[in-house]
């Protein structure tokens, strides 16, 4: 069993969940406003394209509602999950690997 799955120290939880957050917003204030939100929680890989991870829904929907604040009604956020295989599965046009991100963070 992966070490994401296995869940700290066995409990059975996973450690992080990693999204690819990508928007579409017209006004360059809120554009950077959102953004600001984003890098927060992980890192940009394209101008409007972000690869994030979260320790469980909760912290997602609190994102969420933080950009609800920001954004206007015609613009457009989306969050795509990333499970682990999916990630593994993933590269850049060089090769290079994406949302690399560790299983554990020591602080």
């Amino acid at each position: 069993m992966d070490a994401e799955r296995a869940g700290v120290f066995g409990l059975g939880e996973p450690l992080m969940e990693v999204y690819v957050a990508c928007f579409d917003i017209s006004d360059d204030g809120l554009r950077t406003r959102a953004g600001k939100v984003l890098l927060r929680h992980g890192d940009r890989v394209q101008k409007s394209v972000f690869e994030i991870s979260v320790r469980d829904r909760a912290e997602l929907e609190g994102i969420r509602r933080e950009l609800v604040e920001i954004v206007g009604d015609d613009d457009n956020i989306r969050f795509y999950r990333l499970c682990a295989a999916c990630r593994g599965a993933s590269s850049t046009l060089d090769g290079s690997d994406v949302a690399g991100f560790p299983a554990v963070l020591i602080v």
